[in-house]
């Protein structure tokens, strides 16, 4: 079974022609799925080089030369069209949607720079699963809220909402194990001091301050069924040609979709429903601890059973077992 990591990075590549495709990927930073070397490759960011190296100057562990080249900055005054050069066969953005302030109009500039065949590629994390866990699931009304505002920074409630709720990294993946896959948000402790979350809050009143937080809490299912109703209205003009849901198993609580246009509006719809549909199933909820007591007692039980067949009395008592099977397969040829 392949890491998470290097999962995702199989699934954003696949299928792509690197020696004729042109490809974007938005947010790289040190991580990029698509290498320079592979072909015609741009990097786009909010920031240039210069300033993510600044705004990451706190981190020791990240080196200077780590971070990939800024090809196109995505600068506020101007649309995504306006910032970049050309058009492109793919679009890649590896957990970005989730900062994006004003994510409706993000996924339709990007539509405006894609070939008529090409795809919007998205990673997110499943809110349920990651440092979000204890925050609520992102309501339509704040989506919409947001691309009505043209928003490029992330708004005072939205920062609020990641500040007082947002769940310390290191501790996500001991809840898993302690409380399963869905804990009592009540129970979970919060990362950020009370004093530091109005800091916060108090950055954001500052209009040009961008503060980068995760504006949005989705898992697969919730994301289709926002871009369903999006289609529906006619505010998104892509549909979904493939995904990728999580897989607890594996530890894998990250989900992928695949964008592409599409003139036809009831396409567009079905391909969202569909997602919906098979996406409804949720995860169930069993804590480490409670599997292996089901697994223990299964064992327990197996045993039980077992000598039971091998016991006396069960042999003594087989000529009656036939018996009984002989009448009951005789009464019910009467019925």
């Amino acid at each position: 079974m392949l890491p998470f990591k290097e999962l995702r990075h199989l699934r954003l590549r696949e299928g792509i022609q690197f020696q004729q495709d042109r490809c974007m990927e938005i947010g790289a930073l040190i991580d990029p799925i698509l290498k320079q070397e592979d072909g015609q490759i741009f990097y786009a960011d909010r920031l240039s080089l210069k300033d993510i190296k600044q705004q990451f100057s706190w981190d020791k562990n990240l080196q200077s030369h780590q971070f990939v080249t800024i090809d196109y900055v995505l600068e506020k005054e101007r649309s995504l069209k306006e910032c970049v050069e050309g058009t492109f066969d793919y679009i890649i953005a590896s957990h970005v949607a989730e900062h994006v302030p004003n994510l409706i109009g993000w996924i339709e500039e990007i539509r405006e720079v894609l070939n008529p065949l090409g795809q919007l590629r998205l990673t997110l994390p499943d809110g349920r699963y990651s440092f979000d866990m204890k925050r609520q699931d992102t309501r339509l009304s704040d989506l919409l809220a947001e691309w009505m505002k043209k928003s490029y920074c992330p708004d005072t409630h939205l920062v609020l909402d990641f500040a007082l709720n947002k769940v310390s990294e290191h501790d996500v993946a001991q809840v898993h194990l302690q409380h399963g896959l869905y804990p009592d948000k009540n129970e979970l402790q919060s990362q950020f001091p009370f004093s530091e979350v109005l800091e916060w809050g108090q950055r954001t009143l500052d209009p040009n301050h961008y503060e980068d937080v995760h504006c949005w809490v989705l898992h697969l299912n919730l994301f289709a069924k926002y871009m369903t109703i999006l289609a529906e209205n006619d505010l998104l003009k892509m549909a979904c040609v493939k995904w990728y849901d999580i897989d607890p198993s594996t530890s894998n609580y990250e989900f992928s979709v695949f964008l592409s246009p599409e003139e036809d509006r009831l396409k567009r719809i079905e391909s969202w429903k569909e997602v919906y549909q098979q996406t409804r199933q949720a995860c169930p909820s069993v804590s480490l601890q409670q599997y292996q007591a089901l697994e223990q007692k299964n064992a327990k039980l197996k045993q039980q059973i077992d000598a039971l067949y091998h016991s006396h009395s069960w042999r003594i008592t087989e000529p009656f077992r036939r018996f009984m099977t002989l009448m009951k397969s005789y009464c019910y040829r009467k019925l």
